[in-house]
């Protein structure tokens, strides 16, 4: 049976991050043929955040790294055991019910799920959110070759291996491009499902336009510099055919 793991990031999100967890609860069960485990990585939490994921069955795991979402992110994948990967908001902006999609689209040869806020609406954007994303993901298109409608959304779902196999070193958002990056160096597709998100439903915005959004196009840069088509190994060379001396 295929293990998922669910890795939550969150820095103080005692406000929402009780919902988010038992919205889970309630999903999970419902999600036949998977086992699952979740894991709240407390990104140097000064309230409540670590104490109500325990109380609601989580797994809490410490960010020991520089305060950040990859940061984060690096400390659950690195404690993850499951087969998949499945990264979400704390801040209960992405609906747990929209796993069933993700999990439906992790078919063979794919190694990347991506939640689109473009087909699925989004309560949380503004109008210069919503441009920068647009901006953010055509160029992510332009430098990998491989276009998407979203590829900034926090909502993912990926094989265990696009993360072992590589070294990541993203230290905030910005993991969402290397995490894409790395897809399409395994060899990889991507694709995306249709995913709603909700306005943060209480707590502060962690995101910062302009900072963040300078991260986000110099790894993109970066990425697209490194280049991103798979490596192809050399074929062994085929051992020399000794003579019998058959009629001689």
């Amino acid at each position: 049976m295929t293990k998922v793991s669910v890795i939550i990031p969150a820095k103080d999100e005692e406000a929402t991050l009780g919902m988010v967890l038992e919205d889970l609860n309630k999903t999970i069960p419902t999600l036949d043929g998977y086992t699952f485990e979740v894991i709240c990585v407390d990104d140097h939490s000064r309230d409540r955040t670590a104490a109500i994921a325990k109380a609601l069955g989580a797994r809490v795991v410490e960010n020991t790294r520089k305060p950040g979402k990859g940061n984060a992110l690096r400390a659950g994948f690195e404690a993850a055991t499951g087969d998949l990967l499945i990264m979400m908001d704390a801040d209960y902006s992405h609906r747990p019910e929209d796993m069933r999609e993700f999990l439906s689209a992790m078919r063979e040869g794919v190694g990347l799920v991506i939640g689109s806020r473009v087909f699925g609406g989004s309560e949380e954007y503004n109008h210069v959110r919503a441009l920068g994303n647009v901006f953010l993901s055509a160029t992510t298109g332009l430098c990998t070759g491989r276009y998407l409608s979203d590829a900034l959304n926090g909502y993912k779902l990926f094989r265990r291996d696009v993360f072992t196999d590589f070294r990541y070193n993203s230290r905030m958002f910005e993991i969402e491009i290397e995490i894409i990056a790395n897809t399409l160096r395994k060899g990889y597709r991507v694709i995306e499902v249709i995913s709603h998100e909700r306005a943060r439903a209480g707590g502060e915005m962690k995101s910062r336009v302009v900072h963040h959004g300078t991260r986000f196009l110099m790894r993109i840069l970066w990425e697209g510099m490194r280049g991103v088509k798979p490596r192809v190994l050399p074929e062994p060379k085929a051992a020399p055919v000794e003579s019998t001396g058959a009629g001689q």
